[in-house]
């Protein structure tokens, strides 16, 4: 009730604010929350660990500013627990309120990072409720597809300091945007046109001729020098101006150009990033186009019958992964160990445990970091063949893990 009333009342303060000069932002989310391997779903229990789960999220926020804003995010999601014997399922719910960022925000792609903290509520069908803190960062990216449209895809990182709990949420979904920010800067030069001065008139009456002498021949006048005008007021005549009509203010150069300074064909009056390199493609604002690149690995190994030991020359796929991490230091990787359904399912879910376990040390001894490998367990959970062949039940016993990677790079001209 507490959290409904809140977002009510930011609501209305930020609907109001918009009104005046700012911009309110409604965003649905939809994505899935990794919990930490140690999440108890009884607090101050021995019973660990519950499995991922879907979470909806609802953002509501106002932006002051093209990069700077907030937003109160209310979640939840609905998981099962790892150990039936304890109870069936735990009900998540939470409350946040955080920063947000943007980069590029006059470009149709606009990345953003955000950092915030709030409280989450947990709820297991054999336990008492209870709450825990937390602080959060992520980040993502937007696609703006019109001013007031946009897609939004971002990860968050959960950390709860007082368990030990490390949560992991991707979300995507939209961004609808009520209101509107400026970035320009407010001119405060005047425009400060002079008219032209008019002519001298010469309003001394004729002097009276003397009467005994006569009068001296007025000297001839120099012709007129003719004044060239200058209609776009940049200082450089219009007989000389190769760009005439720009706006008032501008830089010009002694050809009555707009000055270009990164020489990006772009004018510096027009440029929202200056001094980008020579060669690089640039849109219609000066800023650099950027290309995207994608790369994925694929991790597969099959074991004995209660085995967790990995046999024959799996070195290949290992070193794969190894290689793949390396050249994208910023990606983590989650092992999952699996068998098949001969045997009792408690001795099961250890046993993939040590299989999973296994295939993290052999990585971790080809220089892989240990803090960017995680181990799970999951038994005789989503066979990949049938479990009533040998062959099928040779598929089930195996450790798989996979990651997806991305490039960015600027587009050159050549």
């Amino acid at each position: 009730m507490r959290a409904k009333l809140g977002a009510g009342a930011l609501l209305s303060c930020c609907l109001v604010t918009a009104a005046v000069a700012g911009e309110v932002t409604v965003s649905p989310l939809l994505g899935e929350h990794d919990f930490s391997s140690a999440t108890e779903p009884y607090d101050n229990s021995t019973v660990k660990g519950v499995h991922r789960a879907r979470q909806e999220s609802l953002g509501l926020g106002y932006r002051w500013s093209p990069h700077w804003g907030a937003e109160l995010d209310v979640g939840r999601s609905t998981t099962h627990l790892l150990s039936p014997l304890y109870g069936r399922y735990m009900r998540y719910k939470s409350v946040d309120m955080n920063g947000l960022y943007r980069f590029n925000p006059s470009g149709w792609v606009q990345p953003f990072v955000l950092l915030g903290g709030g409280r989450a509520m947990y709820n297991a069908d054999q336990g008492l409720p209870f709450m825990h803190e937390y602080a959060q960062a992520g980040g993502g990216l937007m696609l703006q597809l019109t001013p007031h449209f946009a897609l939004r895809s971002e990860l968050r990182y959960l950390d709860q300091p007082a368990a030990h709990w490390h949560d992991v949420v991707g979300l995507l979904g939209v961004e609808f945007r009520i209101g509107s920010v400026s970035d320009k800067a407010s001119a405060a030069d005047a425009d400060n046109d002079a008219a032209d001065a008019a002519p001298a008139t010469d309003a001394t009456p004729a002097a009276a001729a003397a009467p005994a002498e006569a009068a001296a021949p007025a000297p001839a006048e120099a012709p007129a020098t003719p004044v060239v005008a200058d209609d776009d007021h940049d200082g450089v005549p219009n007989d000389q101006d190769k760009c005439p009509n720009t706006p008032a203010g501008v830089k010009v150069d002694a050809q009555g150009c707009p000055l270009d300074s990164d020489h990006d064909g772009v004018p510096d009056y027009l440029d929202k990033c200056p001094n980008t390199k020579p060669g690089a493609l640039v849109d219609a604002q000066g800023c650099y186009v950027m290309v995207t690149h994608m790369d994925k690995m694929r991790l597969d190994i099959q074991f004995e019958t209660g085995q967790a030991v990995i046999h024959g020359d799996a070195s290949s796929e290992l070193r794969k992964v190894a290689d793949f991490m390396q050249r994208y230091p910023s990606v983590d990787v989650t092992i999952d160990g699996y068998t098949d359904n001969v045997g009792d399912a408690r001795a099961n879910r250890l046993l993939s445990q040590r299989r999973a376990e296994a295939v993290r040390r052999s990585l971790i001894g080809l220089g892989v970091a240990a803090g960017r490998l995680r181990a799970v367990g999951h038994g005789a959970d989503d066979p990949i063949a049938s479990n009533a062949t040998a062959a099928g039940r040779l598929q089930n016993r195996r450790v798989e893990a996979s990651a997806n990677a991305e490039e960015r790079s600027i587009r050159m001209k050549n």
